[in-house]
């Protein structure tokens, strides 16, 4: 889908960079003593620093999804697949193989760190969509304007939008007409002309005119609300694919752990041998880790809606993509669904004999001092076919309708067909 908080991303904060984040940070230094220990054993490092590089990596990397399967264990009462790695890891470098142990913990905590810094880039768009609201309106109160915060307003204020300001809540129009740039919440490319009973939602931008609007929803019920509020539910969703991983993990775990423990206590008990049982035991948790399974689900994901991001579509959940392989028929209904979001002129019909390239110089004199999108549009026309254009004298802007200006001495109209009605 089209994100309509793409373009206050962009403009707002920078999204924190990926060494600011925890996870990753622990996860790449993990990744490093892995490597450096690897390679500094074949170079000849001595077993003792060896070892003690591979034990880092392992509390390093492990540190947060250790913790959390010891959270799970001790308030929840749960086994899940983060204490199965745990002890994998940590069965695995008992035995000697620290290696192993580090390898293991690095490629999982790869997989928590991709999905914990996915879902700040999620917070962080919801959060630049938060940020379009203005936080204080002008209300008029008792004959008197005041200004407060937009969580006082309530059902019934009446608030002013000077032209460039952001509408603060859902309302209708009560006096005044402009035209307004819904494209934050809506999508829209064109500003909307819009008059009085006309409805104005929250965070969209108001163009030339003063509007005075009449509270219909408060800021914690309006359209931007609402629209944060599906955000958060659709991201929260998760596919069927990595809810079937988590319900398999929470059965598989505890049944592999209590195997591990069966095959390390049973014949030592029948007296096969302590040691080579621990030992095989051993072994089948380490092999038994679901790390490859329960890392191959969210990385793909990561990877995926990475991709389409960076290609401008906001992908809003692991089932949304999921669902896209069933898809035969795709339908788009919205301006810059498809297209830059940019209205341009496309072509120019002249009426009574009129030649193209003057209809198009008085359009731009005229348009020069607009800043309506489709002023944009009628100049970049002119500036294509090499027109030079000159300011209209006399310019009045004709609120919601269009404008009007003298051009070489000749008073000229440019608008909607209504001004010509």
């Amino acid at each position: 889908m089209a994100c309509p908080s793409c373009a206050a991303v962009a403009a707002g904060e920078a999204m924190p960079p990926p060494w600011r984040n925890p996870q990753v940070v622990t996860s790449v230094a993990s990744g490093l003593l892995l490597v450096i220990g690897f390679f500094g054993g074949k170079l000849g490092l001595a077993t003792l620093p060896e070892t003690g590089l591979y034990l880092l990596a392992v509390i390093i990397g492990g540190w947060y999804f250790g913790r959390e399967a010891f959270d799970e264990l001790i308030r929840e009462r749960e086994i899940g697949i983060e204490l199965l790695m745990s002890l994998a890891a940590i069965v695995a470098g008992l035995m000697g193989q620290w290696a192993e142990a580090a390898m293991l913990v690095f490629l999982y905590s790869i997989s928590e760190a991709a999905e914990g810094y996915t879902e700040e880039r999620t917070r962080h768009a919801i959060r630049a969509l938060m940020d379009l609201a203005p936080k204080t309106a002008l209300v008029v109160r008792d004959g008197k304007e005041m200004r407060v915060p937009v969580e006082e307003l309530v059902a019934g204020d009446v608030f002013i939008v000077y032209p460039g300001e952001a509408v603060a809540t859902d309302g209708e129009i009560i006096d005044g007409r402009s035209s307004l740039n819904q494209a934050p919440v809506t999508g829209e490319s064109v500003p909307v002309e819009k008059a009085v009973g006309d409805r104005v939602f929250a965070a969209t931008l108001n163009g030339e005119g003063a509007l005075s609007v009449r509270v219909t929803k408060t800021a914690a019920d309006n359209t931007l609300a609402r629209i944060i509020q599906l955000v958060e539910e659709a991201q929260a969703s998760k596919g069927r694919s990595q809810r079937f991983i988590e319900r398999f993990g929470r059965r598989y775990s505890p049944a592999v752990l209590g195997v591990g423990v069966l095959l390390a206590l049973v014949p030592g008990l029948l007296g096969f041998g302590w040691e080579e049982w621990l030992t095989r035991a051993t072994v089948f948790i380490v092999a038994a880790a679901p790390c490859a399974l329960v890392i191959s689900i969210p990385i793909t994901l990561v990877a995926a809606i990475g991709t389409a991001g960076r290609q401008g579509i906001l992908v809003k959940g692991g089932v949304h993509l999921e669902s896209l392989a069933r898809i035969r028929v795709v339908a788009l209904d919205k301006t810059g669904t498809l297209t830059l979001g940019q209205p341009r002129a496309t072509e120019i019909v002249p009426l009574n004999g009129g030649i193209e390239a003057d209809v198009l110089s008085v359009a731009a004199a005229l348009e020069a001092r607009s800043q309506h999108p489709l002023a944009r549009a009628v100049l970049d026309r002119a500036t294509e076919l090499g027109i030079e254009v000159q300011p209209a004298d006399d310019f009045q802007s004709l609120t919601g309708a269009g404008a009007t200006g003298r051009v070489q001495g000749e008073q000229y109209f440019i608008g909607s067909p209504a001004l010509f009605a």
